[in-house]
């Protein structure tokens, strides 16, 4: 193994073990009495890092720029895959890379669990359009049709013989809105694809489950 795959190789696989090292010490530090500016506290996690990286390096029998090189193409490297894996946007790989360029590294474990965080999110609004999209096509304000569910109902009862219809109008909708957010780089087009995909999979789904009816009020 040449130096250069050798100090790629470690740097992918250390990086793990410099963030639990620097962040274990931190946070003894933190629970030290008396507070400490914000900019002393990212020096002194600067040093902790580079004395470490220091010692890494010296164990591979390299300096510590050439060290803190790999580092950089581990983590280019690892934003890279996740672009061409349509998980994160070209503008977030492009935010990723200039945090790697200014020494901060890529925050990647951050913004992939961002995004985790943003997926849940959309789940919740798209709960919200279709009931909107449902009420639309039946002619009816959401919550009215809110109202029908909460009786028991499922979306595809109350649609009876339009649910055609109400499957042509939430699918016309979410097209739209996940176009939208491609355009504004807040999804690649590949998370839009496969929102889409699983939203006219499980759509009969959706559409036939009932809540069940609201339990009647306890009596006086």
């Amino acid at each position: 193994m040449n130096i250069k795959t050798k100090l790629v190789t470690m740097a992918a696989a250390g990086s793990i073990l410099v963030a639990g090292v620097v962040g274990a010490t931190g946070y003894a530090t933190a629970q030290t009495p008396g507070a400490i500016p914000d900019t002393a506290k990212q020096q002194q996690r600067t040093e902790r890092r580079d004395n470490f990286l220091g010692r890494v390096a010296a164990h591979l029998g390299v300096t510590l720029d050439q060290l803190k090189q790999a580092y950089k193409s581990a983590e280019t490297q690892a934003v890279d895959d996740a672009l061409a894996a349509g998980k994160i946007t070209q503008a977030q790989a492009d935010k990723a890379k200039a945090r790697i360029e200014s020494g901060n590294g890529a925050g990647l474990g951050k913004l992939l669990a961002g995004g985790h965080r943003r997926a849940r999110a959309r789940v919740e609004r798209l709960r919200d359009g279709i009931i909107t999209s449902a009420a639309t096509a039946l002619n009816m304000t959401p919550k009215e049709l809110k109202a029908q569910l909460k009786s028991g109902k499922s979306i595809a009862d109350v649609a009876g013989a339009n649910l055609d219809a109400v499957k042509t109008q939430i699918a016309k909708d979410a097209k739209a809105k996940l176009d939208a957010a491609v355009a504004a780089n807040k999804l690649t087009q590949a998370q839009a694809d496969t929102a889409l995909q699983k939203l006219t999979d499980s759509l009969d789904k959706i559409l036939n489950k009932s809540r069940g009816a609201a339990p009647a009020p306890a009596a006086p």
